[in-house]
C-alpha cells in the first residue's frame, strides 16, 4: 500500500534534524531579524531553541509564524484599479484597431477613426490617472535608496553594505517626522553608528555570543543617547540612526558613546567592540523630501567612511561647533561618498 501524502510528510517532520537543518533555520532567522521581523529578545529565545531542536518538526515551529522565501519573494499583487485599467485599455486596443482596418477596408480617405481614439483614449487616461499618481509617488520614495548603493550615477546591487545602509534605506522608505527632533530654525543633526566589522565577528562568535554582546552594545548607546536629549530614529541590529536638535549634543553623545564602548567594551572577551559614528546637519522642516533624500544618505556614508573608534564630522558640523573652542576637528579629509557628486570634506572629531 502507498503512503499517503500526508503520513509522508508527518513521518518527514519526525526526523531528526541534522546540523545542516540547525544552520538553515538560524540564517533564517537572522534573516528575519535584520528584516525587522523579530526582536532581539525572541531572536535570542528562537536562537536557543534551534541548537536545542532535535526533530524537523521542532525547527519548523520556530519559523511558522514567519513570511517563507517563497512568499517574501513572491510578486506584487495587482490591485482592482490596475486590472480595470489594464481591461480598459486592452479593449480601447481592440476595438480602435479594428475601427482602422473597417476605414482602411473602405477605400481610405478621411481619417474618421482618429475621432474615438483621442476621445476615448482621454476617457482611459482618466481611468488610468490615480494608478500613475500612486506609481510616480512610490518611485519618489523609493529614489533615495538606490543613492546608497551608487557612485557616480552607476547602479549596483540593491544589498545595503553595512548595518548603517540598512537603517538608512529603511528610513529613506518610511520617512517618521523628525519635528520633535528639531530645533528652531527647522535643522537636524543626525547621528549614525553601527560596529566595525559585525558580520565577521557574528560568524566568529555564532549567535548567542553575539546576540549578548548586541545588547551590552545597544544599552550603552542607548543609555547616552536618552542622557544626551536625542531621538532615536531607528536601529536595526548593531546600526543606529539617531536626531538631535544641535549639533554640539550629537557631538557630546557621539564622545559618550566611544568612552564607554572603550570602556566597558573595548577589552571584553568576546570583542574587542570598535563603533563607527558619523555626523551631518541639514533642514528637516521646510525641505523634508531633499533631507531623506541627500542629508540621511550624507550622514550615512560619513558614518561609512569612520574607522572603528572614530567619529567623522561634516564640514556644516564643524562650522556650527568648532566656534565654542571645546570642540577640536582634525585630519581634514576630501572624500567620495557614494551616490552623491564630488567629493566632501570630512573631518575627525577630537
Amino acid at each position: 500500500m502507498e503512503p499517503t501524502p500526508r503520513n509522508t510528510h508527518a513521518r518527514k517532520r519526525g526526523l531528526r534534524a541534522s546540523d545542516a537543518d540547525r544552520e538553515r533555520v538560524a540564517t533564517l532567522l537572522r534573516a528575519h531579524y535584520s528584516a525587522g521581523r523579530l526582536s532581539e529578545d525572541e531572536l535570542s529565545e528562537r536562537g536557543e531553541v534551534v541548537y536545542r531542536a532535535r526533530t524537523l518538526s521542532e525547527l519548523e515551529a520556530l519559523t511558522a509564524d514567519l513570511p517563507s522565501p517563497r512568499e517574501h519573494g513572491r510578486g506584487r499583487r495587482r490591485g482592482a484599479l490596475e486590472t480595470s485599467v489594464r481591461i480598459h485599455l486592452t479593449i480601447y486596443i481592440v476595438v480602435n484597431l479594428l475601427l482602422i482596418g473597417i476605414w482602411a477596408a473602405s477605400g481610405g480617405g478621411y481619417f474618421w477613426p482618429i475621432w474615438p481614439i483621442l476621445g476615448w483614449g482621454i476617457g482611459v487616461g482618466c481611468h488610468a490617472a490615480p494608478l500613475l499618481a500612486t506609481r510616480g509617488t512610490e518611485a519618489r520614495h523609493r529614489r533615495p535608496a538606490p543613492a546608497l548603493d551608487s557612485r557616480r550615477g552607476t547602479r549596483s546591487a540593491p544589498e545595503p553594505a553595512s548595518s548603517v545602509d540598512e537603517v538608512a534605506l529603511s528610513v529613506a522608505s518610511e520617512r517618521p517626522s523628525l519635528r520633535t527632533a528639531a530645533a528652531p530654525d527647522g535643522t537636524v543633526t543626525i547621528l549614525f553608528s553601527d560596529i566595525e566589522g559585525s558580520t565577521a565577528l557574528n560568524e566568529r562568535l555564532g549567535d548567542m555570543r553575539w546576540l549578548d554582546l548586541l545588547r551590552e552594545h545597544n544599552r550603552v548607546v542607548r543609555d547616552h543617547v536618552q542622557s544626551c536629549g536625542g531621538f532615536e530614529v531607528k536601529s536595526q541590529g548593531d546600526g543606529f540612526m539617531v536626531a538631535f536638535p544641535s549639533a554640539r549634543r550629537a557631538i557630546d553623545c557621539a564622545r559618550a558613546i566611544q568612552d564607554a564602548i572603550a570602556r566597558d567594551l573595548g577589552d571584553h572577551p568576546d570583542g574587542p567592540i570598535r563603533v563607527r559614528i558619523g555626523l551631518h546637519t541639514g533642514e528637516a522642516i521646510r525641505e523634508e523630501s531633499d533631507f531623506y533624500g541627500k542629508n540621511v544618505v550624507v550622514a550615512a556614508r560619513i558614518a561609512d567612511e569612520a574607522n572603528g573608534g572614530e567619529i567623522l564630522a561634516s564640514s556644516v558640523v564643524k562650522q556650527l561647533t568648532e566656534s565654542a573652542g571645546d570642540v577640536g576637528f582634525e585630519d581634514a579629509r576630501e572624500v567620495e561618498l557614494a551616490g552623491l557628486s564630488g567629493t566632501h570634506a570630512v573631518y575627525k572629531v577630537v
